[in-house]
């Protein structure tokens, strides 16, 4: 996958916060560029779009977003093409075939041929993705011409699911009907089954992006038992972890899974996958009855505290700790399984919500540190910073709200990034009502069961006919959306 360099990232973001056009002279301070720069970057980026340019831009006025271009676009930034690489994509690909095929060594003329590059760069590409895998404890062993990846499973897959970019961009809703993916449909259809059947059994709902988290994990599994079939894990459970993992509600769910994968592979796994599976449930957000009735343990309740303490300190406000405190808590929770057992959750928003939240995410970032001093765990990393931002954006935004307009706010993405899409329309605009918060791929029965809506705002682009008006929106509604949000009111008040 191509990835965009900093600059047109920088520049996306800027236009995305941003209300109209923008001159460019505004852009050669925010980018510390030259003019040629900014023009090149603006004809890059509008000749990667067939659907006409992103970036519009009109004599006099300067540059402007397409908004609506600019949100869809998000959703289909992998493009299944031929494309030229720059050497960290040449580098990553390469590691992709290694991770997957491990232990087993494959042809250096092999892994290299598409590239056309010579035996200097060769040399010099082992040297930096030997270095990249020590990250994860991996060893790239050079051999008869062959290359080939070496260490503990659990850490492969971890590589795997990292340096694989396709895991971090997934949504699982085009998962059953986006080719472009290039994932075994068979296995995905299998996997969307058993997430299902997780929810079913829990009576829960595993929102994004721990669906996506627990969907990787299991086609990881997959792929790694076909390609060797006999891997050893040196992981071992104690008696007490085990004993717990026993009395724990999810672990017969995450034993009837393995189970199932079992029999769709015809082929036995060792019991250590069931361990892993239940790290990764026990890791998970979730909504619903198993949700609701779970209990706080005395760390966890220590840990959301201190965040709700340290926020109100440097913030300089008092944050209302009685209505934030589960909400936050029950993040809290699987955040702290999740550090312990080193399972990373992709925050797809990160960029934006460092952009539009950023004295609460610097904020949440020093609080963090203090968090991982006082109680002794592992450094937390931005993604978990950035889902934890949420929680106190939303805190910030909350107003109170008024009748009359009956919305529904449509998502993909988690509790935290559509409770805060909620308290922010609430917020700027009082006329209107949030009915509920749905996801997309329950379109068909939105007339049925909200027979009294009014009026959709969408984080992604509804490709079925909906008998609802509906408005495009960023996750992070940003001026743009308010303003377009504002006739789409004055459209349903005069039944445009």
């Amino acid at each position: 996958m191509s990835s965009k360099s900093n600059h047109e990232q920088d520049l996306l973001l800027f236009l995305s916060k941003n209300q109209g056009y923008v001159t460019s002279k505004d852009l050669l301070e925010v980018l510390n560029v030259s003019q040629k720069t900014v023009y090149r970057l603006i004809n890059k980026i509008n000749n990667e779009y067939e659907d006409g340019p992103l970036i519009i831009s009109e004599r006099g006025r300067g540059y402007k977003l397409d908004y609506e271009r600019f949100i869809n676009s998000q959703k289909s930034n992998y493009k299944d093409k031929e494309m030229q690489f720059s050497p960290s994509e040449r580098r990553k690909r390469i590691m992709e075939e290694l991770l997957l095929a491990s232990p087993k060594p494959l042809n250096v003329y092999h892994l290299f041929s598409h590239y056309y590059v010579g035996e200097s760069v060769t040399f010099n590409d082992e040297q930096i993705m030997s270095e990249e895998l020590k990250k994860y404890n991996l060893v790239l062993e050079r051999k008869n011409r062959t290359l080939a990846i070496l260490g503990e499973e659990v850490n492969i897959r971890k590589a795997i699911k990292d340096i694989i970019e396709i895991f971090n961009i997934i949504d699982i809703d085009d998962l059953k009907r986006n080719p472009k993916l290039n994932f075994n449909q068979y296995d995905v259809l299998f996997i969307l089954d058993q997430l299902r059947k997780i929810e079913e059994d829990l009576n829960i709902t595993i929102p994004y992006p721990y669906n996506v988290n627990i969907f990787s994990h299991l086609y990881i599994l997959l792929s790694r038992s076909r390609k060797v079939p006999t891997r050893k894990f040196t992981d071992e459970i104690s008696k007490e972890e085990m004993e717990n993992m026993e009395r724990d509600i999810l672990y017969p769910v995450a034993k009837m899974i393995v189970r199932n994968i079992e029999k769709y592979l015809n082929n036995p796994l060792p019991d250590m996958e069931i361990y892993f599976l239940y790290q990764y449930l026990v890791s998970s957000r979730m909504q619903g009855s198993h949700a609701i009735t779970s209990t706080f343990s005395s760390e966890v309740i220590s840990v959301t505290r201190a965040y709700i303490e340290g926020m109100s300190t440097s913030l300089g406000m008092d944050i209302d700790g009685q209505s934030i405190f589960i909400d936050l808590a029950n993040h809290i929770k699987p955040m702290l399984n999740r550090l312990e057992h080193k399972i990373r959750v992709k925050n797809s928003l990160l960029s934006q919500i460092k952009v539009t939240y950023e004295e609460v995410f610097l904020g949440v970032m020093n609080v963090s540190k203090l968090v991982s001093q006082e109680f002794n765990l592992p450094a937390i990393n931005d993604d978990e910073n950035g889902f934890i931002t949420l929680y106190f954006a939303k805190a910030i935004e909350t107003g109170q709200h008024q009748r009359p307009i009956k919305t529904l706010i449509m998502c993909t993405t988690g509790i935290g990034t559509s409770e805060l899409l909620k308290a922010k329309v609430s917020k700027k605009f009082p006329e209107i009502e949030i009915v509920d918060v749905v996801a997309s791929r329950n379109t068909q029965m939105l007339k049925e069961k909200y027979a009294d809506a009014e009026l959709i705002l969408s984080t992604v682009h509804i490709k079925e006919e909906v008998p609802i008006p509906y408005l495009l929106v960023s996750a992070m509604f940003t001026i743009d959306d308010q303003k377009r949000l504002q006739g789409k009111i004055e459209e349903v008040y005069h039944g445009c």
